[in-house]
């Protein structure tokens, strides 16, 4: 009998042991401590989701979406799904938002939908995948596959920063899941994916993809609203905000350039926002850097908005890196601050240089970008309000929102509500 055929009781259990197993595998490879962090994780179940877990909806229930959540780590879930689905019901969309492990549940409990979305999942057959992507399709659903990131091309793998930091399991695990989430995206009807890049590896695999782009949230446009201004001072700080340590060659990028920065510009200060790995040559700014523990999403837009410049590096030339979206800029646009940029393709079609953003291609490029930002309080107050309402016009949920529903073929909505 194969996987998917067993009873959703006996899978889960099955999903239960697998996990036991390979927490004992990462312990072997890390020590006890990631052993008791994964025992700790598969008590609590899947990452705790924001907002809280949405109750199981009724048998027969119908939906314009369903979103099913494969990837736990970190924020990419809520840039793709809780954002999205909250544009989509502002728009009057019905959304339900669901983990993948329990996909099984729309074949047994009956739900339908317009399209069944499945974000950065692997193909994994005690999920039931198979048997719930058949009765998504005799239902008529579309069935489409959202991502991110460059992470379903395992000829790639090499040029991702973070392989670097993985233990031999690790790497095989890691390296197994673009095999596995390629498989997956490939039994999908569409792909929808963050940036232009990524809708193009996407059609390597022949298969359709349409571009929905990252974007803030509601919450996101409260808090910044109610942040008092930053007024400043003699000092001057510049943000690098990392949500993990996998972007040591990215910030190679500008590393050259600021650490002259420094030298040159007494005033200037260097705060980083979560994971970062500094040389030694950093060691004789002593108090001038400031390190801030990785943060929630509130708390980061607070702690940029005290600074004065934002930096994007990423490693041009790297496939991996062209794929990444434009939220680093567009974030610290909401709260007028401006950002120094590597000219990906994204980030070269969202920035216009020299107007909502620089953008820097080499280290003389990021040099010469720090002192025009770094000796004029005015250019810095120009540039970080022309990005904002860049960032309003473009990268909020009433314009993206749309977009999404257009991609997952929904109707054309109505105004959105509030």
């Amino acid at each position: 009998m194969i996987a998917s055929a067993l009873p959703s009781p006996l899978r889960a259990g099955l999903r239960r042991a697998r996990g036991w197993v390979r927490s004992g595998r990462l312990a072997a490879e890390l020590g006890p401590r990631a052993a008791l962090a994964g025992a700790a994780r598969r008590l609590r179940g899947p990452a705790a989701p924001f907002p809280a877990p949405e109750p199981a909806p009724s048998p027969g229930a119908r939906f314009d979406a369903i979103y099913a959540i494969g990837y736990w780590d970190g924020e990419p879930k809520r840039y793709r799904v809780y954002n999205m689905a909250e544009g989509l019901r502002e728009f009057g969309y019905r959304v339900h938002v669901m983990p993948f492990e329990r996909l099984d549940d729309v074949r047994r409990h009956r739900w339908t939908a317009t399209a069944l979305v499945l974000f950065r999942a692997e193909e994994d057959p005690l999920a039931g995948i198979g048997p719930a992507l058949a009765y998504a399709r005799a239902h008529g659903m579309r069935v489409v596959y959202d991502v991110d990131d460059l992470v379903f091309d395992p000829e790639l793998a090499e040029r991702i920063d973070g392989l670097r930091l993985m233990g031999p399991y690790q790497r095989r695990r890691f390296i197994g899941a673009l095999s596995r989430r390629r498989r997956l995206m490939q039994r999908c009807d569409l792909v929808t994916v963050s940036t232009e890049a990524l809708a193009r590896e996407a059609e390597k695999l022949g298969l359709p993809a349409a571009v929905v782009p990252n974007c803030l949230n509601g919450e996101q446009l409260r808090l910044a609203a109610a942040l008092p201004p930053h007024t400043g001072g003699a000092t001057v700080r510049v943000a690098y905000l990392s949500g993990s340590r996998t972007h040591r060659r990215d910030f190679r990028e500008c590393e050259a350039a600021l650490l002259m920065a420094m030298r040159r510009h007494r005033h200037l200060r260097f705060r980083i926002v979560g994971y970062l790995d500094l040389d030694p040559a950093w060691a004789e700014f002593g108090e001038r850097i400031e390190r801030v523990p990785f943060l929630p999403p509130a708390e980061m837009l607070r702690s940029v908005g005290e600074c004065d410049i934002n930096l994007a590096p990423l490693e041009l030339g790297n496939p991996f890196c062209e794929g990444k979206s434009e939220l680093k800029f567009f974030e610290a646009a909401l709260v007028n601050v401006p950002t120094i940029a590597s000219p990906t393709a994204t980030l070269a079609a969202a920035i216009e240089d020299g107007v909502t953003g620089l953008l820097a291609g080499d280290e003389n490029g990021w040099g010469r970008a720090f002192d025009a930002l770094v000796t004029s309080a005015a250019r810095r107050h120009a540039i970080g309000e022309a990005a904002r309402q860049a960032a309003l016009s473009r990268y909020t949920l009433r314009t993206v929102a749309p977009l999404a529903a257009a991609a997952l073929g929904l109707p054309a909505p109505d105004a959105p509500h509030g």
